[in-house]
């Protein structure tokens, strides 16, 4: 007979399972982030709790008090992702240490292996401690990837621009209608600061500054330098704005030849003890009959 304590410990095992796929799955477009994107303030600014789509949103919110919290704004910011999820990924992922050993130790328990109660006592805490930088690393990991592709993004605008100030088209006209060539992520944020500037009646390159500085990327703060050179003194940005793109594509370029020389040497590793291994095959066999005929 089944112990109903063991259908209970499966049915809070599922109940956890369900809610962190829930948690980890992609949550639909909300349409009210996409309106407040016209009048979007940078992700420094404290978050309004009533705001939020959800509780756990909320209780992310609040824990942005905490003493000692350091939250990666810009990384956050390339990704799309607020502060308030973020903090809230950190609880789930610290109450999910606090309560693992203690689930196993009731496990075992009905397994009839005795834990001492020190074990979930102690290793809780700990776990709880490790798993509360866990989603430092997701973010850094993600935003080293949406930082790459923001690049690529700014080299083609910067093509772009440089193309339509090659048709005689005005510095600001050209930031525009160079930005809504564009389908991907890093257009879309371009036309948003270029609207949001627009809305509040500045020049285009001020929204850009703002784009850039929220999102910690140089190279679309050259952007919004070279077209505000180019809009203040009327001076020729063809060249400038080509010769900035072909820079940041070597730039880029570079970094993806490192990052394939890194790659080869880490196989270097596994092939050489792939050989090793297939090497002991081929010859184990021969060795052996040598050494029993001997």
């Amino acid at each position: 007979m089944i112990s109903p304590w063991a259908v209970l410990a499966g049915g809070a095992a599922a109940g956890g399972i369900a809610l962190l796929v829930a948690e980890l799955r992609p949550a639909p477009p909300d349409l009210g982030q996409a309106l407040d994107r016209l009048h979007r303030t940078p992700l420094q600014h404290p978050v309004d709790e009533q705001d939020l789509p959800a509780w756990y949103d909320r209780v992310g919110a609040r824990s942005l008090r905490l003493p000692g919290v350091r939250i990666p704004y810009q990384q956050l910011a390339l990704i799309g992702r607020t502060p308030a999820r973020f903090m809230a990924h950190k609880l789930l992922f610290a109450l999910l240490g606090l309560v693992l050993p203690g689930y196993l130790s009731a496990m075992a328990a009905l397994a009839d292996l005795a834990l001492p109660v020190a074990v979930p006592l102690v290793t809780g805490p700990i776990l709880a401690g490790l798993l509360w930088f866990v989603p430092d690393g997701i973010v850094s990991g993600e935003a080293k990837e949406a930082r790459t592709e923001y690049l690529h993004g700014i080299a083609a605008y910067l093509e772009l621009v440089a193309l339509e100030r090659a048709a005689d088209c005005g510095p600001a006209e050209a930031l525009r209608r160079a930005a809504a060539v564009g389908r991907g992520t890093v257009f879309r944020r371009l036309r948003d600061a270029l609207e949001r500037a627009a809305t509040d009646r500045l020049p285009p390159w001020d929204g850009l500054d703002a784009l850039s500085e929220e999102l910690g990327l140089t190279p679309l703060q050259d952007v919004a330098d070279i077209m505000r050179l180019s809009g203040t003194d009327g001076a020729a940005v063809y060249d400038t704005l080509r010769a900035r793109a072909k820079s940041l594509r070597g730039e880029l370029l570079a970094e993806e030849l490192a990052q394939a020389n890194t790659d080869s040497e880490r196989m270097v590793a596994p092939g050489s003890a792939l050989t090793l291994l297939m090497t002991v095959l081929i010859v184990f066999p021969a060795l052996y009959q040598m050494l029993e005929v001997a």
